[in-house]
């Protein structure tokens, strides 16, 4: 099975899994409840949720990695892999989460999870990752057809069969991306509301794809006629990353 992060540092699954008190949850497009999602997607929400309101806490998590590096090499009983920038990324979340105020919980949107179902459907049919869709939309267009955003927008990937916890530390990692902008973008004050839809991919085996804004009309409610107020277009800059070659074909 393959893990990619987007850009990300994912290499520090094995050890994240026996940091979390949730079981593992599934990625697939499993029966929605009545929040309308998933049981993976309500978790990956909940998670997010959980690292706005204690960064702290989600320090601490990551403080438990510094043992399983050595420069850039993370390496478990079970798993090998040299990381973009080794321990330094980690410690860089650490310092962010530190000093991070507590932020609000998001709230889930309609409009923007079909806007996420939407992505996922397309490249689990594509096998494609990044953020062009492949009628090379990018978020702020794909949105559109579901109603209308204000504030700022962004976007977030993350592709593998992985659980919340450790979705939501590869984003606060951000390994590899100079700007932070996944870590930035998830616990930023500037989003309220978000969608989130998972489901299979053809080479990672699972993907997510988490859409915020700061807030969301959707088209049903939206004023007939109002355009989308193109603030702060966030998420789509980021480069493809760097493939690491190991043991379990983890990039």
């Amino acid at each position: 099975m393959k893990y990619r992060g987007f850009g990300l540092f994912v290499s520090c699954c094995a050890l994240i899994v026996t940091l979390s008190s949730r079981p593992q949850a599934t990625n697939s497009q499993a029966q929605k409840g009545t929040s309308g999602l998933s049981p993976a997607e309500q978790d990956l929400l909940n998670e997010i949720n959980q690292a706005r309101a204690q960064p702290q806490v989600y320090a601490g998590y990551l403080e438990k990695l510094k043992p399983l590096f050595n420069g850039k090499q993370y390496k478990t009983d079970t798993l090998e892999v040299e990381t973009m920038e080794g321990w330094d990324a980690v410690e860089d979340a650490i310092k962010f989460l530190r000093s991070a105020p507590p932020a609000g919980p998001l709230s889930s949107s309609q409009g923007l999870c079909r806007a996420a179902f939407s992505h996922v459907k397309d490249q689990s049919a594509s096998g494609a990752t990044g953020h062009a869709g492949a009628d090379k939309m990018l978020v702020e267009e794909r949105v559109k057809p579901f109603g209308t955003w204000q504030g700022d927008i962004g976007e977030n990937l993350v592709y593998g069969d992985e659980s919340a916890r450790e979705r939501i530390l590869t984003w606060l990692i951000d390994d590899g991306v100079a700007s932070r902008g996944h870590r930035k973008r998830v616990m930023s004050q500037d989003f309220k509301v978000a969608g989130i839809s998972c489901g299979p991919h053809p080479e990672y085996g699972a993907m997510c794809v988490l859409t915020l804004a700061g807030s969301f009309s959707d088209l049903s409610t939206a004023p007939a006629g109002s355009e989308t107020k193109k603030a702060n277009s966030t998420g789509n800059t980021e480069t493809k990353p760097t493939q690491v070659k190991s043991s379990t074909k983890m990039p």
